[in-house]
């Protein structure tokens, strides 16, 4: 039989525990996915918050690099700052990213904006009270705006100081200048690009720097769709691999179940008492159980992997052609064949069967085997029953004819015995017919005994006893002629339930066929045991005389037939219908010129009749 690999325990979890973990996998990966989301979300408003300053710094700067400008060809009345901070913006509103760039006051007068028709209008800008020029540097506020139309924009606003223009006379040489005004606006001081520098103007300034957020909105897009594929993905992964371990759960169940299926199937056809012969597809066999082992006696091991006309009997060999398929389970359906098997005939109703698939192929065969010899024993066993009991009920009323007639003979002859003297042969005839008349009697008394029984009286009888008494009997007689009688009774025989005047007409018959078996001299064993595994008590008596053969064996439990030359022949057909009575058995087993056993089994006192068991 096929060894099962052992399985890594791993594979065998609780589907609670799988689903578990598919949650915490879908956890897992929802939380990966915001994580990566809201990450790429600070990293882009950090870009965005980073190109705002450069642009703030880029204003500064470059109004101040114009105005130094107008200083170095000489304009000392310049342009207002506003002038300087547009012509900046003007250069930067090419940049495709920038949405609008403007320089408004605290009630949002714009004067300088990216779209230059802008200056000297009103827009709206929410400034908080916290964000002033006058905070520390650095400060800033920046939200997502929406315009309808035109999609959303980030927008940054700080704070923006204006610087101061000089009036001549200028206080230093012009390099002097370049080099105060070049300084980093931290060690600048003093001067008019001090931040420091008191702004006599009370409005305060801010830069609004509004980013178009289209491009941000594409890449969060890109990477929403980035990040749920890849969830998507785990997720597939996770599900095939719970989906995985659920079928692999699922296939060792089915596999355990079908190792039981296997194992009941392969355990119900090893007990069958059907044989059973089952090829293969390539014609060898496959399957012999215990019970054709029994039938044929053939061991399975011999037969296993070879063709059913290598190692079969002819007549079992062709049934193994799809011709001779007979399709029929049902009760008495099949063939039956006679096959001798260790020199004794058996009856065997046979169903040859062929296994398709689907499509109507063959597959293998099967050959259904079923012992029938005993069955047929009994069949005719119940037909000669039937006729002894039509020729017994025959023979009842022929004997009650036959009586009336024999009293009336029986009374003349001894009216004729009476009326000649003692010594006369006219007497001595007489007395003859009587004697014949009684004989035949005796014959009829016997003859009505057997059709018509009396009813048993059963009662407690102890055997030991009993056969003591029946040997007592015929123990002198025997020893004339040279018979030995020899007695066993084990300590612990239990009693039987008998009817003991009866039970004593039947061993005194069967001792005395012993004896009258033994010409010669021999010696007659009475054995009696008690047998536990069917609850009865066994006796045998045994004799050391001529025997029978195989037919005689067959025919001696029927009525008057007998081997001697003088007896009626209905002494162990009324033996057998006694006992069997008595709810026993009795049979001969006999080797000619070795002698006769006969084994009787009765039931225990106090075991309901036709409780035993007999097994030839």
């Amino acid at each position: 039989m096929k060894k099962w690999l052992p399985r890594p325990k791993f594979i065998y979890v609780s589907p609670w525990l799988l689903a578990a973990a598919t949650g915490l996998l879908v956890l897992i990966v929802v939380t990966f996915a915001l994580s990566n989301i809201q990450r790429e979300k600070s990293l882009m408003t950090n870009a965005m918050l980073q190109k705002a300053a450069t642009l703030y710094r880029v204003i500064r700067s470059g109004a101040r690099a114009s105005y130094l400008s107008d200083l170095r060809r000489g304009i000392w009345q310049p342009d207002p700052w506003s002038d300087h901070v547009q012509r900046i913006i003007n250069h930067l509103s090419d940049d495709p990213e920038l949405y609008f760039l403007a320089v408004v006051d605290g009630k949002g007068e714009v004067y300088a904006h990216s779209r230059p028709v802008m200056r000297g209008q009103i827009i709206n800008v929410q400034i908080p009270e916290h964000l002033s020029a006058k905070s520390p540097g650095g400060q800033f506020i920046f939200r997502v705006g929406e315009e309808k139309g035109q999609g959303r924009f980030f927008e940054v606003i700080r704070p923006y100081i204006p610087f101061q223009s000089i009036r001549p006379p200028l206080p230093l040489s012009l390099f002097e200048l370049h080099k105060k005004l070049s300084a980093p606006e931290e060690e600048n001081l003093s001067g008019p690009f001090s931040l420091n520098n008191t702004w006599k103007d009370d409005k305060e300034y801010y830069i609004v720097v509004a980013l178009d957020m289209k491009g941000y909105d594409r890449a969060l897009r890109r990477l929403r769709f980035q990040v749920l594929m890849l969830s998507l993905a785990m997720l597939l992964v996770g599900i095939g691999g719970w989906l995985s371990l659920a079928a692999v759960q699922g296939y060792r169940a089915s596999r355990r179940a079908l190792h039981e299926i296997q194992a009941f199937t392969g355990l119900l056809v090893s007990k069958l008492p059907v044989g059973i012969i089952a090829t293969e597809k390539s014609g060898t066999i496959a399957t012999w159980n215990k019970a054709v082992t029994d039938l044929i006696g053939i061991e399975a091991n011999n037969s296993i992997g070879r063709k059913p006309a290598e190692i079969l009997p002819q007549v079992l060999a062709d049934f193994f052609t799809v011709e001779n398929s007979t399709d029929d389970l049902s009760v008495g359906g099949g063939r039956e064949v006679r096959l001798v098997v260790h020199g004794e005939e058996l009856v065997l109703n046979c169903h040859h069967l062929v296994i398709t698939d689907r499509n109507g192929e063959p597959e293998g065969e099967v050959l259904l085997l079923s012992n029938m010899t005993e069955l047929k024993n009994l069949e005719k066993e119940m037909r000669e029953t039937e006729r002894l009991a039509a020729v017994g009920r025959m023979a009842a009323g022929v004997a009650h004819e036959v009586r009336n007639p024999l009293s009336s003979i029986k009374g003349l002859a001894l009216l004729l015995k009476g009326k000649f003297a003692r010594q006369s042969n006219e007497h001595e005839t007489a007395a003859l017919l009587i004697q014949e008349v009684e004989r035949m009697n005796r014959t009829i008394s016997e003859l009505l005994s057997f059709a018509r029984p009396a009813p048993l009286e059963l009662t407690e009888v102890d055997l030991q006893p009993l056969l003591e008494q029946q040997v007592r009997l015929l123990v002198a007689d025997a020893a004339s002629d040279n018979i030995v009688f020899d007695l066993k009774v084990a300590d612990d025989l239990l009693p039987v339930a008998a009817d003991q005047d009866r039970l004593k007409q039947v061993l005194l018959n069967i001792l005395l066929n012993g004896i009258q078996a033994m010409d010669s001299g021999g010696r007659l064993t009475v054995r009696a045991w008690n047998n536990p595994d069917n609850k009865t008590v066994v006796l045998t008596i045994s004799d050391t005389g001529v025997g029978m053969g195989k037919e005689t064996l067959n025919q001696v439990f029927f009525p008057y037939f007998t081997t001697k030359s003088r007896g009626t022949g209905i002494g162990l057909a009324i033996s057998q219908k006694v006992i069997a009575d008595h709810g026993g058995t009795i049979y001969l087993s006999s080797v000619p010129g070795e002698g006769t056993v006969v084994t009787v089994e009765l039931p225990w006192y106090g075991v309901p009749a036709g409780h035993t068991l007999r097994e030839d």
